[in-house]
């Protein structure tokens, strides 16, 4: 006779159950395209009548994009420099509205779902449509004042920045998730604490630096690691035009761009990896371990 089930075991099937089509389809449209593109990195990949040929090469491709060809290097640069600049305005600008929203006040679910309409709308191409069109830019950055100071930057730096200034806009339109993941933190900040701070005689500085601000750290490192992943994978990134661009040449191919992808994918996680140190004892979870009381 089969043995019966116990309630744990039942639980554990159907927790497996729902997990289930999440772990096929990370496993299908996930791992799989993954691995397979660090595969055809490390080929030459023409596309045939009826197949792809592999000439196998190594790390060829990765040798010549770090070492021959100079605009991955540039590139590459020049996404972590816009990164370096867009990343903190967002986070903080997300935080400001956050504590602004987090407010009683009529209209409040109105501002917050203009903020959240991007996310809605998911197009990537919306921030290319805005740009085109020069609505994603602010009106005195075209003025001959700020085009003169923004002509005399150079390199991959000053790039970055007049990227950043020519999407300014539209950038910070783009804060809705980190905006809402912020309320969520505040709200979830016991109201008797802020009480008892008042009790005390805190005044709302006091109040925001030793009991808000603190309290949303896990929730402004969800924002900051939100933001790196979106940010490297917009539109306008310089990195993603040159893969792109050598996935359709004939010269290169599509094992060639999968080299750059890869690099771009491991320079993400290092960086993933530097915040992830940075907010370690800031958040008192992450890499500490505490005895438990005998």
């Amino acid at each position: 006779m089969r043995k019966k089930l116990g309630y744990e075991g039942r639980q554990k099937l159907v927790g497996t159950s729902f997990i289930a089509p999440w772990v096929i389809g990370f496993l299908a449209f996930t791992a799989f395209p993954l691995f397979y593109c660090l595969y055809m990195s490390l080929n030459k990949v023409t596309f045939m009548t009826d197949h792809l040929q592999m000439e196998w090469l190594w790390f060829e491709n990765f040798r010549k994009a770090l070492l021959e060809d100079a605009e991955i290097p540039n590139k590459l640069l020049q996404t972590l420099g816009q990164s370096a600049i867009i990343i903190p305005i967002i986070v903080v600008f997300a935080l400001i509205m956050a504590l602004m929203l987090n407010a009683k006040f009529p209209g409040r679910g109105l501002f917050r779902a203009i903020f959240f309409l991007p996310v809605v709308l998911t197009s990537g191409n919306l921030i290319s449509i805005l740009t085109d069109q020069g609505q994603g830019t602010i009106s005195f950055l075209q003025s001959d004042t700020a085009q003169a100071l923004i002509a005399n930057l150079s390199g991959t730096w000053g790039t970055a920045l007049k990227t950043v200034l020519a999407n300014f806009l539209v950038i910070l339109w783009y804060s809705g998730v980190q905006m809402l993941l912020l309320i969520a933190g505040m709200q979830s900040i016991n109201p008797s604490t802020f009480e008892a701070a008042r009790i005390d005689g805190a005044g709302k500085w006091e109040i925001l630096w030793t009991i808000t601000l603190p309290a949303l750290m896990p929730f402004i490192f969800i924002s900051i690691i939100y933001t790196i992943v979106d940010q490297f994978t917009t539109s306008y990134n310089p990195v993603l035009e040159v893969i792109t661009s050598h996935s359709r040449s004939i010269n290169t191919g599509y094992g060639y761009a999968s080299a750059i992808a890869w690099l771009y994918f491991s320079l993400m996680l290092i960086i993933l990896g530097v915040i992830i140190l940075i907010f370690r004892k800031s958040l008192g979870i992450i890499g500490s371990s505490k005895r438990r009381p005998s």
